[in-house]
């Protein structure tokens, strides 16, 4: 089990990444606003977001996106990241955001098992 997080700064490649998802296995995702360290910087010291657009430094958005989505299987992981590199141009251009992926070794409430309930006390 995977957990792929996506961070993107466009809310259209949010939107395909979604779109794809419910095209393939991913019974599910969350979506969270989200704001980078260069964009707290700017908003409490604008100067910053200046002297970075000076030394050609990718654009600070206002906002981003994390898109969140625990996957079980392996194959379904590969083409949800499929889905959300080709959203995201390959993270090509810098300042689009980023992707990983964390094992997961338990998770609950994302859909019943079988077998006895854990003894809980």
């Amino acid at each position: 089990m995977y957990l792929l997080v996506a961070v993107l700064n466009n809310d259209a490649s949010v939107r395909k990444v979604l779109e794809g998802f419910t095209a393939i296995d991913v019974s599910g995702a969350t979506v969270v606003d989200s704001r980078g360290m260069g964009q707290m910087l700017a908003a409490d010291i604008p100067i910053v977001a200046s002297i970075a657009r000076l030394l050609g430094g990718a654009p600070i958005h206002e906002t981003s996106r994390m898109v969140l989505s625990v996957i079980e299987k392996t194959d379904t992981l590969e083409r949800a990241k499929k889905i959300v590199l080709g959203a995201a141009d390959g993270f090509a251009q810098q300042g689009t955001g980023i992707m990983f992926v964390i094992p997961v070794s338990e998770a609950y409430g994302l859909s019943v098992r079988e077998g006895p309930a854990p003894d809980l006390p």
